[in-house]
């Protein structure tokens, strides 16, 4: 029952992800035209009765079968939806980049995912219409109550392009002892959002060459809603991977610096937005049990973040947005090869 409801919380995160991309300007530039506008928006108001009834669905899955199997079908075309649009949003960003001798396959790719769109679109329309039979019902979806995304560990399984040069800096930045003494140090990772801090910096933390440097290793996606003690909860069961039942504040921390006393430990804080030197300080207190070459790295998108940080910074490492020639490289250049095939 538990991976039903989390499932039911990823899938509401992906809706709101499609929101997302289904409003980007580059998005509608590129694959507009009269027949994919009305595709797009038929989509966006297909998801938008997905909205309401998907908390009743989550609560009736449990003790109704066909309700959970409305729900694999609903996830599986939600998530081909996101592929597409994801798709779609980075050729959108690349174009310009694209000399003029291959635009007439971009155009040929186009028709290909207006094709797409349209096959999820009536999927969807199907999966709708039998939401009457399943006697879903409509609940009202408040803002404070939506589910926030989560960043992981685990790699894809497309491999990183264009950010090579990064890697090395920030390897270099996580293996050298430049701690001026500090037993621990944090490294700030900056950039906009959408630019690639999350996957660098996890390129970074599943490279085999800090196998034998660090003692303990974690991973922590804070994200723009701040619970220390569910933070310090996840640090806490990310380095002892066994459950913590604790909720009082004072006793995980305690627990945490004797797990991390003594030891030469790299902890990722993923996706930060906390500008608070108290709210910091609390965090970071059990880093300090840790012995000198312990490193902390922080990806956010304020530099703010990291001027608040109450350990010894390294240096804040900017990250900007790849060039259009990367983007080929990583993108581009295996669709373009596919449409050269579909056209031979």
């Amino acid at each position: 029952m538990a991976l039903a409801v989390v499932g039911g919380a990823l899938l509401s995160a992906f809706i709101d992800v499609l929101f997302d991309r289904l409003a980007s300007p580059e998005l509608v530039n590129f694959i507009r035209g009269k027949k994919p506008d009305k595709l797009l928006q038929k989509m966006k108001s297909q998801l938008l009765v997905v909205k309401v009834v998907l908390a009743d669905a989550e609560k009736k899955q449990i003790t109704n079968s066909n309700v959970k199997e409305w729900l694999d079908l609903l996830n599986d075309v939600v998530y081909q939806a996101d592929d597409l649009l994801d798709e779609v949003s980075t050729k959108a960003a690349t174009q310009k980049g694209v000399s003029h001798s291959f635009s007439h396959l971009f155009q040929r790719n186009k028709l290909v995912n207006v094709s797409k769109l349209e096959g999820i679109v009536e999927r969807l329309d199907d999966i709708l219409k039998q939401k009457e039979s399943l006697d879903l019902k409509e609940i009202a979806v408040e803002n404070n109550q939506q589910w926030n995304a989560q960043t992981t560990s685990l790699e894809g399984r497309y491999g990183m392009y264009g950010r090579d040069k990064d890697k090395e800096a920030i390897m270099k930045l996580v293996l050298e002892d430049s701690s001026d003494g500090e037993e621990v140090s944090v490294i700030p990772i900056v950039g906009m959002g959408g630019v690639g801090k999350t996957t660098l910096i996890r390129s970074v933390y599943n490279d085999g060459k800090l196998n034998g440097t660090f003692k303990l290793k974690a991973w922590i996606c804070v994200s723009d809603i701040f619970d220390i003690v569910k933070v310090t909860k996840t640090m806490l069961e990310e380095i002892t991977q066994k459950p913590c039942k604790l909720n009082d504040l004072n006793l995980i921390q305690l627990d945490l610096l004797e797990k991390l006393k003594g030891k030469k430990f790299l902890i990722v804080l993923d996706d930060v937005w906390i500008e608070d030197c108290d709210s910091w300080s609390s965090l970071t207190k059990p880093f300090l049990s840790g012995i000198r070459g312990s490193k902390v790295l922080v990806t956010t998108r304020n530099e703010s973040v990291a001027a608040v940080v109450p350990l010894h910074t390294v240096e804040v490492y900017h990250l900007n947005k790849l060039s259009d020639e990367d983007c080929l490289v990583g993108v581009c250049k295996p669709c373009i090869s596919t449409l050269r095939r579909q056209s031979q």
